[in-house]
Parts: C-alpha cells; sequence; structure tokens
C-alpha cells in the first residue's frame, strides 16, 4: 500500500534508510532526498567513528533546522513530533532546492553515461 501511494514520487525526508527498512521498501537513490545524506548538509566524520571510511557523517535535524531555518525542534521535555520533524525536513529541501536538483541532475546524467558507456563495452 505505501508503495503505491510513493511510487513516481520524489520522497523527501531526513534519515530515511531505517524507515524504509522497517516499511520493507527500496526506492530508487534519484527518487530521495534526505537531509542526512545530502553532503552541503553533513558534517566531517569522525575516523574512529566511521565504520565506512566515509569523510562525512549526518547532522541531526535539530541541529540542521535550527541552524540553516532558525526553527527550534525536538525540544527537551517536549513530546517528539514526526510532524514536526517532516516539516522541517521539507522545509530544509524547499530552501535549498535549486542547488540540490542541480546536483541530482548531474549525477542523473553521469549515472547515464556510465551506465551507457558499460553497455557499448560490453556488446563489443
Amino acid at each position: 500500500k505505501v508503495i503505491e501511494l510513493i511510487e513516481g514520487k520524489i520522497l523527501i525526508g531526513h534519515g530515511l534508510k531505517n524507515d524504509f527498512q522497517v516499511l520493507g521498501i527500496s526506492l530508487p537513490w534519484w527518487s530521495v532526498r534526505d537531509t542526512a545524506k545530502y553532503e552541503p548538509f553533513m558534517k566531517p566524520a569522525d575516523p574512529a567513528y566511521s565504520p565506512t571510511g566515509s569523510s562525512l557523517a549526518p547532522k541531526k535535524l535539530k541541529v540542521l533546522a535550527k541552524d540553516k531555518l532558525g526553527m527550534i525542534i525536538q525540544e527537551e521535555g517536549k513530546p517528539h513530533s514526526p510532524i514536526e520533524d517532516a516539516a522541517a525536513a521539507l522545509e530544509l529541501y524547499r530552501k535549498h532546492r535549486g542547488k540540490w536538483e542541480k546536483a541530482m541532475k548531474y549525477k542523473m546524467e553521469r549515472t547515464s553515461e556510465i551506465t551507457q558507456s558499460t553497455t557499448l563495452a560490453q556488446s563489443e
């Protein structure tokens, strides 16, 4: 049911990998805008705690919302609001949409070029 609702749409959120795992779904990388994985929003990773060897690590949504939007979310002592989190992630995307989509377009074009050259090389 969930996959039917989101099929063909761009999904925006923060830390979506865990949500996808719980729902048992997998989406193409180009249809997801995850504020936890957008490089300009990330911080340098601590090499001692980076099992994948990545040089970047995600920032908490709470930090991004405050730093980039001036929004206060996930306040201590108050109930966690997934609606507030979703609104913050959407607003982060909206504010940075132009640059984000330009980067996505480049990545999709590069992927297409690599796929085509690989296909040509295999058919020769």
